[in-house]
């Protein structure tokens, strides 16, 4: 039965001429050595032969093994250790290296040159790699042209791969370890939006199937998922379900940024008439509770040729896959397709993407960033160190199309195989497949850490509940900037989870809306962002009914009244309003208390404003006998006045649903009984005394709900002490260089300063300075020593 993951072949059809492999399958080619062979390494050498002439390498290799201490003396059994691990199907390549230097009678193997070549590209030593290839070539000037390619194309990847290693890129790759990986085959993850969930691949054993496949003599695929626990941490993989693994090839691919849409490749094994196996996309719906049976994509998606890989942009509306269909776009071997959604809710016909992304040779598991403009993928074209190369091309706004490709470069890319590379939300870490030396066994799932990266994008996510049944809903998002008007999202919360991205520096207003409830409202406004920003929030929706109310918090004022960027939600409160048979809506506005404010003066603000909402209600058409406003001032706050925090949630808006007959009468009770934030005193040149420690998971900037609180001391210290000057420390654990960690620590303290500005601290009284592992409290040789070093310290500075 065919593997979808084929692409493993590293020197093409056209090497098995070489003169080795007959001497390697002749039972007459003589040897120097003297050494007599027993009986058991004869029959195992024999088996191993027979072994690798049905590329059961794997097999070669374990037959071989069970001799190892008698056979290492036997340049054959060398020999065919090195070849059976250069061309063995997911294992580390770069241990031939070591079987085929001890070959001691090199003569008798004409074309050792070229293996011994090969072998040290495959470790890095691509100058040695270069020479010995150029002699192979000098050697053996019989050779095809198409083989002499071969060799050029090795030789200019060794080129390629020493300016790279020149180049490296200085970051810090770590193996996702055993809850993850094992001495199996695990590949392709793909990555829900918000991080927290990962599907694999792998090929091990206790498969749904068990069986092992004839061709590969490795097991099936299946298709596994992780989730992180509160510390960061991936648990032990599971099954993913029964529905999607089979007693065939089921392989995960791609997966919708709300984590609710799987893209799967299945094949059944049949040869098709154009000789493939005609492995095809399917995909999966999330219910809340399993899978669905996938479903094939439709044909202009899938063909009779073989699909293997697919990716859906962050909006829905572009599914990038991998073909190996012919036609006059086709640029040879397994290219980049991509089907955009039409207005009908169909996939349109495929479109190439061309010769910036597309080779001669293949191309293999895209995957295109959220925000649109960054499309990874690998490739054995292009400019590459050798095998599959990770690369990368930037949307050219322009030209309306893909830029060229670059190396995504050292330590990510190797010598071998380095694939099916996604990327978090905020750039900053990257998932791949690949062979190293730290490996369980066969490709694991490895992660890079590279906080350079610097992407600003919100991501919102999260889901939507009904408040008394918590039942989730599909409710309708609708997402306007309310500068102009214009309608940026709209889309339906599937299986009640959502997650879309907005573009920075704008003013958002967001309304949740669903038939029979009171719409939700959201602002979001960050006019000083400077790097990634998640903004979780589960919602919980409330059903139509007697004194049922909402926030509205896209009402603005100034001193002349309502803000123009208020008559969008002005204009769905209208519709709102006019749409509730049987009941009246009132409108209150609230405001806070501060010391030095005269109430009296506060309460004729409010009402004034509530008549300001009174008319623009009115001018679109709504019944006066269905709409009552009210100015309560800072009668009836819904949390403690103490904090500054709390004192920006009791200004509010609120509109409330009751019969007419109904009189609201407001509980004294507060809604939000939260304990008092410190008051705390600032002393100049000295760190902060906190309640609490801003603490991140191992390579994570994500700020977690337990470290608002601490952030939320620091905002009321610098409110309470308007001119004070504070900076924010970044700390780090020593895992990684210490550039690294100074670039980790600076990017976990400029999030903190992003923070502070969005609670509305002047960006010129935060300063940011990254200490990476200088100054650690604990021991970084325990755990729990490193993860106390992974915080963020506040000192005062001065007062401006």
């Amino acid at each position: 039965m065919t593997s979808k993951f084929t692409f493993i072949k590293i020197y093409g059809s056209r090497i098995l001429f070489f003169v080795s492999i007959i001497f390697l399958f002749s039972t007459h080619h003589t040897s120097a050595q003297k050494l007599k062979k027993s009986s058991e390494l004869k029959k195992y050498l024999k088996y191993a032969k027979e072994s690798i002439e049905f590329n059961l390498y794997k097999d070669a290799i374990d037959a071989l093994l069970e001799v190892e201490e008698e056979g290492r003396k036997f340049d054959e059994w060398n020999f065919m250790m090195g070849y059976a691990y250069q061309h063995a199907l997911y294992l580390n390549k770069s241990k031939s290296l070591g079987y085929f230097e001890s070959i001691q009678d090199r003569e008798i193997y004409y074309d050792i040159d070229f293996y011994v070549a090969k072998a040290l590209h495959l470790n890095h030593r691509f100058e040695e790699a270069h020479k010995l290839f150029d002699k192979f070539l000098r050697d053996y000037e019989e050779l095809d042209e198409e083989t002499v390619a071969m060799v050029e194309r090795y030789k200019s990847q060794c080129v390629v791969g020493q300016q790279l290693m020149k180049d490296s890129l200085d970051l810090l790759i770590v193996n996702l370890g055993e809850n993850v990986n094992t001495k199996y085959t695990e590949i392709a993850p793909v990555l829900s939006a918000d991080e927290n969930m990962m599907v694999i691949t792998s090929r091990r054993d206790g498969g749904v199937g068990g069986e092992i496949d004839e061709l590969s003599g490795l097991y099936y695929e299946d298709v596994y998922v992780t989730h992180r626990n509160k510390e960061g941490e991936w648990k032990k993989v599971t099954s993913i379900s029964n529905n999607i693994n089979s007693v065939h090839h089921d392989a995960a691919v791609g997966l919708s940024p709300d984590g609710n849409t799987l893209f799967l490749y299945h094949a059944d094994g049949k040869i098709g008439k154009n000789g493939e196996s005609g492995g095809d996309i399917y995909q999966s719906k999330w219910n809340g509770l399993d899978w669905s049976k996938p479903q094939p994509l439709p044909s202009t998606i899938n063909s009779a040729f073989s699909e293997t890989h697919a990716t859906i942009s962050a909006d829905g509306k572009s599914l990038y896959f991998t073909s190996t269909r012919k036609g006059k776009k086709a640029l040879g071997g397994q290219d980049i397709y991509v089907s955009h959604l039409q207005a009908d809710g169909t996939w349109g016909d495929a479109e190439n993407l061309g010769p910036n992304i597309n080779t001669e040779y293949d191309e293999e598991g895209p995957f295109v960033h959220p925000n649109g403009k960054v499309l990874y993928f690998s490739s054995k074209g292009h400019d590459g160190m050798g095998g599959y190369d990770i690369f990368y091309s930037e949307w050219d706004e322009e030209y309306q199309k893909w830029g060229k490709a670059k190396n995504i470069g050292y330590p990510i890319n190797t010598a071998d195989h380095d694939v099916f590379y996604v990327i978090s939300s905020d750039g900053e870490r990257g998932y791949f497949s690949s062979i190293r030396e730290d490996s369980f066994g066969g490709p694991d799932i490895y992660m890079a850490m590279i906080p350079s990266k610097t992407i600003t994008l919100i991501a919102m996510n999260g889901e939507i509940r009904d408040a008394e049944t918590n039942n989730l809903i599909e409710a309708q998002i609708k997402v306007i900037d309310n500068n102009t008007g214009e309608v940026i999202q709209d889309l339906k919360a599937e299986g009640g989870k959502y997650l879309f991205y907005l573009d920075p520096f704008k003013n958002y207003g967001i309304r949740v809306m669903q038939n029979g409830y009171l719409f939700h409202s959201k602002n979001v406004y960050i006019p000083e962002q400077t790097d990634y920003i998640e903004i979780s929030e589960n919602i919980a929706l409330q059903k139509i009914g007697d004194l049922k109310k909402e926030k509205l918090k896209n009402i603005f004022f100034e001193d002349q009244g309502l803000t123009p960027t208020s008559e969008y939600e002005l204009d769905d409160l209208a519709k709102f309003i006019k749409s509730v048979e049987g009941y009246v809506v009132d409108v209150n506005v609230h405001s806070a208390k501060y010391e030095g404010k005269d109430s009296l003066e506060v309460l004729k603000l409010s009402q004034k404003n509530a008549e300001n909402i009174f008319k623009e209600l009115v001018t679109r058409d709504v019944d006066m006998e269905k709409l009552s406003v009210h100015g309560y001032g800072w009668q009836h706050p819904i949390t403690s006045n103490l904090s500054q925090l709390g004192r920006l949630k009791n200004e509010r808006i609120e509109y409330v649903v009751r019969t007419p007959e109904e009189i609201v009468v407001f509980e004294e009770i507060i809604e939000d009984v939260e304990e008092p934030l410190p008051q705390l005193t600032p002393h100049l040149g000295e760190v902060m005394d906190i309640a609490g420690t801003i603490t991140f998971a191992f390579g994570s900037n994500t700020i977690t709900e337990e470290s608002y609180r601490i952030i939320a001391q620091v905002f009321d210290v610098m409110y309470r002490y308007p001119n004070l000057v504070v900076e924010v420390g970044g700390h780090t654990d020593n895992r990684g260089s210490k550039s690294f960690n100074y670039k980790l620590g600076e990017k976990r303290a400029r999030i903190v300063v992003q923070e502070l500005v969005r609670m509305g601290i002047e960006k010129e009284r935060l300063k940011y300075k990254t200490f990476g592992f200088d100054m650690p409290i604990a021991d970084n040789n325990t755990e729990e020593g490193r993860k106390k070093n992974r915080r963020i310290s506040f000192t005062p500075l001065m007062f401006k």
